[in-house]
């Protein structure tokens, strides 16, 4: 996994490489779908909305997949890309939904995921098969 997130929040990966995203702060005793969305810096939204359902647990993941992380693009001329991402948590038992803050962030603040072009293709499907 090439996926990386510092103290800030930011998140450092390779473009088509599979990755887990771990926030924690939610509240054990609540159920919640849990939302994450990656948008580009025109703010259009890139691939699905993810949504992770939480019981019982103040944490919750997201798998970014190769699939997924492939729709991170890096332009040719530019070292990498930078996109930006939010999570949202829903509570399912009430109306009540809030963005979650990242690391030390505050309102107004970016959450960024940079993006660095693919080093090494791999193996796709078709050639495993």
């Amino acid at each position: 996994m090439s996926l990386i997130i510092d103290n800030e929040g930011t998140v450092s990966m390779y473009q088509g490489d599979y990755g887990e995203l771990v926030f924690s702060g939610l509240s054990p005793e609540k159920s919640y779908v849990v939302c994450f969305a990656i948008q580009d810096k025109n703010r259009n939204l890139i691939g699905q909305e993810l949504q992770v359902s939480v019981s019982n647990s103040d944490t919750v993941t997201f798998v970014l997949t190769p699939d997924y992380t492939d729709l991170l693009t890096v332009p040719k001329q530019k070292p990498f890309e930078i996109y930006y991402y939010g999570v949202k948590a829903c509570e399912t038992d009430s109306l009540v939904e809030n963005t979650l803050f990242i690391a030390n962030s505050t309102y107004g603040d970016l959450n960024r995921i940079i993006v660095y072009p693919r080093k090494v293709k791999g193996v796709e499907e078709d050639d495993a098969a």
